[in-house]
């Protein structure tokens, strides 16, 4: 590991070295999960509804003033072309603009997305979660108090008391990229990877971790490390000013 201050791993792990490809970060619960939402909320799937079908379960209120259409006894919000489904104790939406939902459940191919609060800003392409996020697939549960999702931007945030078992990790926050598969665990964190546990308290420096691929581009490991990229590091940055 490199640019450790006020943080460690056990057992000694060589600088750099690679997480064991049997414990792949994209192939634990975290990633799965974050990628799936990811799908749910990239441009296909939110292009202003032109892919997205809502039903009400019970009756329909639209505000001319506002021009939100609401669904007080909840619904299910489906998109065609991936099959990705929203089931949500209350609705409202405004087509092209913003669909809100509490209760919300995501479920699609990936596994299955609980939040007590959702927003998906159509117009913007960007997605709020709130008030206790549950990310589940096969492989387990990964939970968070917030999480945030950019499109365009194309990196993903869950924030507060992010906990998985498998991979077993506890954090303050994550960030990960949907395209380039980094990601970064931020301080305080716990992070372990078979018989190697690494560690920061508040104090300590975030660790990323960077994919390894095959010849088919396919992730074999991840590389670890305090040193982030530039432009990682500008982003934390910003977040932690937030």
């Amino acid at each position: 590991m490199t640019g450790m201050p006020r943080c460690f791993a056990s057992l000694g792990r060589r600088p750099g070295s690679a997480l064991a490809p049997a414990s792949a970060f994209a192939r634990a619960t975290v990633a799965v999960a974050l990628a799936g939402l990811v799908a749910f909320a990239s441009g296909q799937a939110l292009s202003p509804f032109a892919e997205l079908s809502v039903t009400a379960h019970g009756t329909q209120r639209f505000d001319l003033a506002t021009g939100f259409t609401e669904l007080p006894e909840g619904g299910e919000v489906v998109d065609r072309g991936s099959g990705l489904r929203l089931e949500a104790a209350w609705l409202r939406y405004a087509e092209g603009q913003l669909l809100e939902a509490t209760d919300a459940h995501v479920s699609g191919p990936f596994g299955g997305v609980f939040a007590p609060r959702l927003t998906l800003d159509l117009a913007e392409r960007r997605l709020h979660a709130a008030g206790g996020v549950t990310l589940t697939t096969s492989a387990g549960a990964v939970t968070a108090q917030t999480l945030r999702y950019d499109a365009d931007d194309g990196w993903l945030l869950a924030r507060g008391e992010v906990h998985s078992d498998a991979p077993e990790l506890v954090a303050q926050g994550i960030w990960y990229e949907a395209e380039g598969g980094r990601v970064v665990l931020l301080p305080p964190y716990r992070y372990v990877d078979g018989p190697v546990t690494l560690r920061a308290d508040r104090f300590g420096a975030p660790l990323q971790l960077t994919p390894e691929r095959d010849d088919d581009l396919a992730i074999i490991g991840y590389d670890a490390s305090t040193t982030l990229d530039d432009d990682l590091r500008a982003r934390v940055a910003a977040a932690s000013e937030e």
